[in-house]
């Protein structure tokens, strides 16, 4: 249903490594792309703490007019493709990406409908490393046993990775199997958790979280939930990492 065939992409960058100290937005939008309401807010964000990584979740595009995404290079991997609009998840930098990967889920949502979909790129570092990043939204809607074997299809996709990883996005992780699920995945990839001085404005169903911030092969210097004003029904996670 509404199965998406292509990447949207604008690389620039391309001669430009990842920056020593580095900021990351990751948020789930809500399809509200297009709102002005959003554009502000996230305009303010970009300035204020002067955001090089933008991971976005449920983004909503206009087929014929083009991302107004400032100065920052993009891909955006569709889980959903209609007459007029494209939604999925959008990956945007101010450094090269010299590969990336859509992992659409093997299973639909209700069986019937909409798929999910993770974007894996590749980035460039000093030294010739390289940062993998997955800015992922899982699926909902099906079995913990579905939503376990999607996981492991993300994970075989990216554990022979050596280097620096983040892996950031909306879990939907509303239930205590899927958090277990999620921590074991984790756990084998040797991913720290980014955690937070205030969780309040954490997305949480049944008091789980669903949006998370892991990382490895880098330092966390700076973490923060920012209230979106109900602007989307999540709230915008900023971390800021050292290359180590």
């Amino acid at each position: 249903m509404f199965k998406p065939h292509h990447f949207i992409k604008s690389l620039k960058h391309q001669e430009l490594h990842i920056k020593k100290e580095f900021s990351l937005l990751c948020w789930n939008v809500a399809k509200l792309t297009l709102n002005s309401d959003y554009k502000i807010f996230l305009d303010k964000l970009i300035h204020e703490y002067d955001l090089d990584m933008l991971l976005l979740q449920e983004v909503k595009k206009n087929i014929s007019i083009e991302l107004d995404l400032h100065d920052y290079s993009y891909i955006l991997s569709p889980n959903i493709e209609t007459k007029k609009h494209i939604f999925g998840v959008l990956s945007a930098f101010k450094s090269s990406c010299h590969n990336e990967i859509s992992l659409l889920t093997k299973k639909q949502e209700l069986n019937y409908m909409t798929h999910k979909v993770s974007l894996i790129t590749l980035h460039n570092m000093a030294d010739d490393k390289v940062l993998l990043m997955v800015n992922l939204h899982a699926i909902n809607f099906v079995k913990n046993s579905d939503f376990q074997n999607e996981l492991n299809y993300i994970f075989d996709s990216i554990h022979s990775h050596n280097g620096a990883m983040i892996v950031a996005g909306d879990f939907n992780t509303w239930n205590v199997e899927r958090v277990a699920s999620l921590r074991e995945f984790a756990s084998h990839l040797e991913l720290k958790k980014v955690t937070f001085s205030d969780e309040s404005n954490i997305k949480k169903v049944f008091t789980n979280s669903l949006d998370y911030v892991f990382y490895r092969g880098l330092e966390l210097t700076y973490s923060e939930v920012i209230d979106s004003k109900k602007i989307s029904d999540h709230n915008p996670i900023i971390a800021k990492f050292s290359i180590l």
